[in-house]
């Protein structure tokens, strides 16, 4: 199987780039192929172009990057029988490798690579049309987290932050300022066909995988692998309790809270009377408008992961040949 190595020199304030310093001797030793991006979505693209252009090799993409570089793997990939992907964290808030696991960014990697590829998992991918078109693996956002993604993705806060190895911090910080300015909005919400309507909800979340935000566990029961959303309503709250549910995200222990609904589904359609922003894996996914909302399907089973192989043990140090 071919292995292409893909950067994200953005990630991490720079530290992908300092970690593939070290990394890169080996790539070319081992004849492992990698791309260096300059661009948003450039990756997507280039998997893309890729996977047309060999229909019928093998390969698998490694991303070294955080949540957004592992997006755009997962949207260039999607559809395409012969792509696996895989994961190196090198992000602010690895929430995708926090559930579906990675390979840490080191030599000994870049060798073990060619070894892992035939522990392979098939989760499940979620498709989406809106005001924008894609797919998303961990989670999507409808309201207030969407609001606080949107404005911490722009944050010079972050870049900052992400010196310290405290990124996920900047999300904190945003959670508060918006908190004083968010009002909490009417929405309809149809899943496999029953339509319900509630008010003054806060934030909707669709979740493929119980993280989001950094670690924050808000769907601990959700499963990539069961074909099946888990979506979270969170409505009716003072900014007081606002606060104390956010703090209990943590452990999950938001959903004992009764203006918490947690419902299940294969295919949603979400829509509202405002313009409310959305989130896919953090990344920004447009703008709900008045008159369409976000139509959402699970593709079951429809993406391949490469996971480490847990007797193996990684040091800096290349294996004995």
């Amino acid at each position: 199987m071919k292995i292409i190595l893909i950067i994200n020199p953005a990630a991490g304030n720079g530290q992908a780039m300092r970690l593939f310093a070290d990394i890169e001797p080996v790539c070319v030793q081992e004849n492992i192929e990698y791309w260096v991006t300059k661009a948003p979505f450039e990756a997507s693209g280039r998997i893309r172009e890729w996977c047309l252009q060999h229909p019928d090799e093998l390969v698998l993409f490694a991303g070294m990057g955080g949540d957004g570089t592992m997006h755009e793997l997962i949207n260039g990939a999607a559809g395409f029988e012969n792509a696996h992907i895989t994961c190196l964290p090198a992000g602010s808030g690895n929430d995708f490798a926090r559930h579906f696991g990675s390979f840490p960014c080191t030599k000994e990697t870049m060798y073990l690579l060619k070894q892992s590829v035939k522990n392979v998992e098939l989760h499940d991918r979620i498709y989406f049309e809106g005001p924008k078109t894609g797919s998303f693996v961990n989670n999507m956002g409808v309201g207030f987290d969407a609001a606080v993604a949107h404005s911490s993705n722009r944050s010079a806060l972050k870049k900052w932050l992400n010196r310290f190895k405290a990124g996920r911090l900047v999300y904190v910080f945003y959670l508060l300022r918006h908190l004083f300015t968010y009002r909490p909005g009417d929405f309809q919400i149809e899943i496999d066909g029953k339509t319900n309507s509630w008010q003054k909800v806060w934030f909707i979340t669709l979740a493929n995988q119980p993280f989001y935000g950094g670690g924050m566990k808000i769907a601990p029961n959700a499963d990539s692998q069961d074909g099946i959303l888990d979506i979270i309503v969170v409505h009716h709250l003072s900014k007081l309790k606002f606060l104390a549910l956010f703090i209990s995200v943590f452990w999950g222990g938001h959903l004992r809270f009764k203006e918490v609904d947690v419902i299940r589904g294969k295919k949603v359609e979400v829509w509202s009377g405002n313009h409310v922003l959305i989130h896919a894996d953090g990344e920004e996914a447009g703008l709900m408008s008045e008159n369409a909302g976000i139509q959402v399907e699970v593709c079951q089973k429809n993406w391949r992961l490469v996971k480490l192989e847990r007797t193996k043990v990684l040091t800096n140090d290349p294996p004995k040949r």
